[in-house]
């Protein structure tokens, strides 16, 4: 038997080495070595809008930027899904992060590096960059040092802020870089493979690396070194990120690829949200009344942008799902009919229009609709929110007033809003409609909304920017409120925080604080790792992360 392993082995040995020197020798023209940067880009960009997007559905449930209306979903429960069949719910980060950017980028700075296209080893950088701060926002312990040591079989765990550190010096290579392809002599094709993003604009690109490090300092808000230290580094990069809307990072669609996956993920075309309707904390943070009491500036209306956002109930008044509900609105009696409309403007609807008609759709939820990755009013809102912390509120109230037109500006200047009469809900074909100048004047000056310096507050602040996010923002948004411990007296008023009864049975009456790293790879093949950390912890997901710790 042993004679018989070894001449087996050595048949294999014998035959690979036959293959290898075949394949050395007859280059097969049809299957080349690498992959052209300007290929790879294209593909890592929009692996940023899978990821985001398809975990968007589990996020935005914790966040309550979205409830359900078909039955109890365990993500509303602050719960997760690890069964056959969706083990990997909650984990497309994952796969973006490791799978679609990984080797991916590495390959490219390599082969980028040898042909001296220093914008596409930049761009690579600042992805990598973003792509290592996301994924640890989500999953916070997760392999690092180890992911990407050719041969290994196994990858050990290490700590959030460990990825945090290796962002921050993938964003440090990135700026070195793109100074190298401020200076490149021979033409750039980096808008080839930049043409969704960027569109090649080099400026934008160094903006959104120093967002990127505005992001890291911003975790570190609980630790004793942040007013000392971090607090100073956020506002100085959030004052070399975006410095207007023009400057927003947008990842746009190529409407004319025959396969609807290429398009917008929110939009009917892909039928990807349509039991989803808007939760009511985000419509609670717009409006306040007596038919939607408890809004979170008083009972008070005048947010102009809910008109442009959503749809009115068809009593004319606007509302959300409360989390936890599982169903819609009453509709009885007809006078009273409290239905939320679906995302692209339906009633009474879980799945999409015939053939993905979007004309009832509004902001983020058309086939064609830009998906924001970072704007100028985030970075804004991260540094009101910085200079609060450090007590300047003068400055605190400035900033805090430009992440708010930051947002007036994003909606206005990238998305369809269609302002119909209150009571209407007709799927009127939609025009990028401004909100008037008048409108955003009165919201900004009414007290409620903008006070003095002295009456601003981080509730003003973190509720603004959680709005100014919503739709897109899901990952820092949950950031935030995991920072804030969810805290729905002082910070998020109106959150609902489920009782115990209500919450998933495994959290034994915590909130969730992470999600829990991708079945396929992780609890099939690297378990052994994954137990060290705790991931086959009945409440692995409600362990606390390393930015909510002080």
């Amino acid at each position: 038997m042993k004679r018989i392993l070894i001449f087996l082995i050595a048949v294999v040995a014998l035959s690979t080495s036959c293959k290898k020197y075949l394949d050395d020798a007859y280059k097969n023209p049809n299957l080349p070595t690498y992959s052209p940067p300007e290929q790879v880009l294209q593909s890592c960009i929009s692996g940023m809008h899978r990821g985001i997007a398809f975990d968007s559905r589990n996020i935005g449930f914790y966040t309550q930027n979205f409830a359900q209306i078909t039955g109890i979903n365990q993500w509303e429960r602050h719960g997760y899904l690890l069964s056959a069949g969706s083990a990997n719910n909650g984990s497309d980060i994952y796969r973006m992060h490791y799978w679609n950017m990984g080797y991916n980028l590495i390959d490219m700075i390599d082969s980028s590096r040898i042909t001296g296209k220093f914008d596409y080893i930049a761009a690579a950088y600042s992805l990598n960059a973003w792509s290592w701060v996301t994924a640890a926002d989500v999953y916070a312990e997760m392999p690092v040092k180890q992911a990407f040591e050719r041969g290994r079989l196994s990858f050990d765990y290490d700590n959030q802020n460990v990825a945090y550190q290796l962002a921050l010096s993938y964003c440090d290579s990135a700026l070195a870089n793109w100074a190298n392809a401020a200076a490149m002599t021979k033409p750039s094709t980096l808008s080839q493979g930049d043409l969704w993003f960027f569109q090649g604009n080099q400026s934008r690109w160094i903006k959104f690396v120093n967002g990127i490090k505005a992001r890291i300092y911003h975790r570190y808000s609980k630790k004793s070194s942040y007013l000392t230290k971090e607090v100073d580094s956020v506002i100085k990069y959030t004052n070399l990120a975006m410095s207007s809307t023009a400057d927003d990072a947008m990842i746009q669609f190529n409407m004319a690829f025959p396969d609807v996956t290429a398009r917008n993920f929110f939009g009917p075309s892909r039928n990807n949200v349509g039991g989803f309707r808007i939760g009511a904390f985000p419509v609670n943070i717009m409006i306040g009344s007596a038919a939607t009491p408890g809004g979170v500036f008083g009972n008070v209306v005048n947010d102009p942008r809910v008109r442009y956002m959503m749809r009115p109930s068809p009593n004319g008044t606007y509302n959300g799902i409360i989390a936890g509900q599982f169903t819609d609105n009453t509709s009885t009696p007809a006078a009273s009919d409290r239905r939320v409309p679906s995302f692209w403007g339906t009633l009474a609807q879980t799945t999409a229009p015939a053939l993905g008609v979007d004309t009832g759709a509004r902001t983020f939820f058309r086939n064609d609709s830009k998906f924001p990755i970072m704007t100028y009013s985030e970075m804004q809102f991260l540094s009101a929110e910085a200079y609060f912390r450090k007590g300047d509120l003068a400055n605190a109230r400035t900033a805090y007033i430009n992440g708010i037109n930051g947002h007036f500006d994003m909606l206005n200047t990238h998305f369809y809003g269609y302002l119909n009469a209150v009571g209407t809900n007709s799927p009127t074909v939609m025009t990028n409609v401004p909100i008037s100048a008048s409108d955003r004047a009165a919201y900004l000056a009414d007290p409620t909304f903008v006070p003095l310096s002295s009456g601003l507050t981080l509730k003003h602040i973190m509720c603004q920017k959680y709005l100014a996010l919503w739709g897109w923002g899901f990952v820092e948004n949950w950031v935030d409120m995991r920072r804030y411990d969810y805290d729905e007296i002082n910070i998020y008023p109106t959150y609902k925080r489920l009782d115990i009864i209500s919450l998933f049975p495994d959290n034994g009456g915590k909130l969730a604080q992470r999600i829990r790293p991708r079945y396929d790879s992780e609890y099939l093949w690297n378990g052994d790792a994954l137990r060290i950390v705790g991931g086959f912890d009945q409440d692995y997901h409600t362990k606390k992360v390393w930015f909510s710790l002080p």
